[in-house]
């Protein structure tokens, strides 16, 4: 699990946020979500999978649960500063939405029919948020 970190340009035309040392090229896909104010989705993960959060708009938590130690760690990203949450295979995930409106992408190292294979998931009343 790594941080990766961008930043932001902004004059008179507008503001640019770029994330120059973002290796896209392992990506194969990616989605949105929006999720609803002060609903928790979790836990959902990937023995293999690799995954990265981006925040485009609003503010979101995210939590890391270690498939084998169940070390919890959590971040909380933002559209104010750009950064990029890598989540590596042997973690489950969950998010909520701390503003209404926020958007999530996530991009993804395998396919949808590959992820599906690798796709495990526990109880958030097993793992308490």
């Amino acid at each position: 699990m790594k941080l990766i970190y961008g930043n932001i340009f902004s004059d008179n035309r507008g503001i640019l946020k770029f994330l120059n040392d973002f290796d896209m090229s392992q990506i194969v896909r990616m989605y949105t979500i929006e999720p609803k104010l002060g609903v928790v989705r979790a836990w959902q993960g990937h023995k293999f999978e690799t995954k990265w959060f981006y925040v485009a708009k609003g503010r979101i938590l995210v939590k890391t649960l270690h498939m084998e130690t169940k070390e919890i760690n959590q971040f909380q990203l933002n559209n104010t500063e750009p950064k990029i949450l890598e989540i590596n295979g042997g973690y489950y995930n969950g998010f909520e939405s701390l503003d209404a409106d926020s958007i999530l992408i996530i991009y993804s190292d395998f396919d949808l029919q590959k992820s599906k294979k690798d796709d495990f998931r526990v109880g958030i009343d097993q793992y308490p948020w």
